[in-house]
């Protein structure tokens, strides 16, 4: 499926290189910083990756204090913080894990300790329980690929060829040696995780930024970025930088053997005409085993429709005026809902949600301004918020800019300024437009929204949003999915899905990386029997990170300004 550059660029670990892909969109850059331009139908083979620059977010504790740059060569030396979720196969393990071929490259292999008794046929002894692992490389036998491991602790070394379908709970163990950016830039990195570090005792990180307090002792958050080094039909190597504005499809083995193990990302970048297809699954790789409406296991045979771009909302519950839990929900909710008013402690919140448009909003309290400049107001006034700007105020015997709100007085029709520090307890006025469903609401209102689920959706058995409070719905996104129907193993004794319908359900491609074979493909479009056209609703709960990540912002509630301090202008 088309991806943008950066996109595909992110998604990438060594591990799987040389990788083929086929520019979908491409632009043509005539005197280019870059001196590079695409077309479409350009094919691009991506040789290796190397690190361009580094941004790291620095936090003490869950305190987050702001956002530095790091020089690939920079002097310092940082350890590693393990990263606390455990890999479920060593598919998951070695799709985020750089694996070296030589132990001894860079500082040495990665370690991980098995959570959980492993038996293999290969191996009668099998794997116990905490027994710690060394990632030392690979190998090809018949045709499958197979992490090369040695067990520590043993004498002589046992050193074991794992399957990419083992399952375990691989966690990752804390290192204690000290590594250079430029090393855990290149080696130590988690492809689709977050990387911590902290920097080594006694080093100061003041000479980065003056955001780094004195005596700084918390973490650093790493955002890497990559360049690509590629190869194009008749040109030698070039870099490419992960920014550049093109579209691009995986095409790496389509159309090679029809058993070749494949990731639900490479079917997902298969060509439309290709589907429908049925597929095997071989293992499972999950970082949380609920993404899908259906729980799927190995050995489960599945027939993908299609490809899609499904719309979720994002949305938090909000209770006595915090946040409660996190929701994704589908587009296609039935449920309806009516519009409230959202809920505002100082004029500076009532700007901040003002955005570029006007808003009506009702005091619940008395405020009484000391300041001539400002308006004083009584509970249940009404006013019509017009715009932010500064005003000069006579405060305590000295002249003061404060940030203001323009407002129209809806009663009296007076012109008015409010302090971004008045308290008020403000509730939004919005027009009472009847219920509807969230998709129905959002096409005459902008996003984001507060709203109350009046009446449960019909096709749910149980409708996790009724009985909420009040939601704010945050924003749309969309989800690149698998759109597919359970299939009956053959060789089965039982359908492990018979309570389920027919009805058809997403497998999400950035929270899923199935192991899968293609069984069949299209050309057996003729047996696909009807499918139900209405898809399984599920309303899925997520993490506050989660939710951050999706809306691609951070609401926090700020408190107001204070009263300006007495000082000489």
């Amino acid at each position: 499926m088309e991806q943008t550059w950066n996109s595909y660029i992110s998604s990438l670990n060594q591990n799987f290189l040389p990788r083929k892909v086929e520019v979908t969109e491409g632009n043509y850059f005539s005197g280019s910083l870059y001196n590079l331009s695409f077309s479409k139908g350009d094919v691009i083979t991506v040789v290796a990756l190397f690190p361009s620059h580094l941004r790291a977010e620095l936090k003490d504790g869950e305190q987050a204090l702001g956002m530095l740059s790091i020089p690939l060569e920079y002097e310092g030396k940082f350890q590693l913080i393990a990263d606390p979720v455990p890999f479920e196969t060593v598919a998951d393990l070695v799709h985020s894990v750089r694996v070296p071929q030589s132990p001894m490259i860079n500082g040495g292999p990665s370690y991980f300790k098995n959570l959980v008794p492993i038996s293999m046929e290969d191996f009668p002894m099998g794997l116990k329980e905490g027994q710690t692992l060394s990632l030392i490389g690979f190998e090809e036998n018949q045709g499958r690929r197979l992490l090369r491991c040695e067990v520590l602790g043993k004498k002589p070394p046992l050193r074991l060829l794992l399957p990419m379908d083992c399952q375990g709970y691989f966690q990752e163990c804390q290192d204690d040696q000290l590594y250079s950016i430029r090393t855990i830039m290149n080696w130590k990195l988690l492809v689709g995780r977050k990387r911590i570090i902290r920097a080594e005792a006694g080093h100061c990180l003041r000479s980065l930024s003056s955001l780094v307090p004195k005596h700084f002792s918390g973490h650093l958050l790493l955002h890497p970025y990559f360049s690509a080094m590629a190869h194009l039909p008749g040109e030698n190597v070039i870099t490419i930088p992960s920014n550049l504005d093109i579209h691009v499809t995986d095409i790496t083995g389509l159309g090679c053997h029809p058993f070749k193990i494949m990731t639900t990302r490479e079917i997902y970048s298969m060509a439309k005409h290709r589907f429908p297809l049925k597929i095997k699954i071989m293992s499972v790789v999950l970082g949380n085993n609920e993404i899908t409406t259906k729980p799927l296991k190995c050995g489960q045979l599945l027939t993908i429709l299609r490809t899609e771009e499904v719309k979720k909302f994002i949305a938090t519950e909000i209770s006595k005026g915090k946040k409660g839990k996190y929701f994704l929900i589908p587009h296609t909710y039935q449920g309806m809902v009516l519009r409230r008013g959202r809920h505002f402690h100082a004029i500076s919140d009532v700007a901040a949600a003002m955005q570029d448009r006007q808003l009506c909003f009702q005091s619940s309290r008395d405020y009484t301004s000391h300041v001539e400049a400002f308006a004083s107001f009584t509970a249940n006034e009404c006013f019509l918020a017009l715009k932010r700007t500064v005003a000069a105020a006579e405060i305590q015997g000295e002249m003061h800019r404060v940030d203001v709100l323009k407002c129209l007085n809806i009663a009296t029709k007076a012109h008015i300024k409010l302090p971004f520090f008045a308290e008020g307890d403000f509730l939004e006025l919005v027009e009472d437009v009847g219920p509807g469903t969230l998709q129905e609401l959002c096409e005459v209102t902008r996003l984001p929204c507060h709203v109350r689920v009046v009446s449960p959706d019909p096709s749910m058995t149980r409708d996790p949003l009724y009985g909420t409070k009040e939601l704010r719905v945050e924003n749309v996104l969309l989800e690149q999915c698998l759109i597919a129907i359970d299939e009956v193993s053959p060789d089965s004794s039982e359908d492990i899905y018979t309570d389920w319908s027919e009805a058809t359900f997403e497998i999400p491609i950035e929270k899923s990386s199935f192991e899968v074979i293609v069984v069949e493909e299209r050309s057996w479009i003729s047996e696909v029997r009807k499918v139900s056209s209405t898809a399984l609703q599920n309303i899925q709960e997520i993490t506050e990170e989660e939710s951050r990540i999706f809306t691609n912002y951070l609401i926090v509630p700020c408190p107001p300004p204070p009263l300006p301090k007495p000082r000489n202008l």
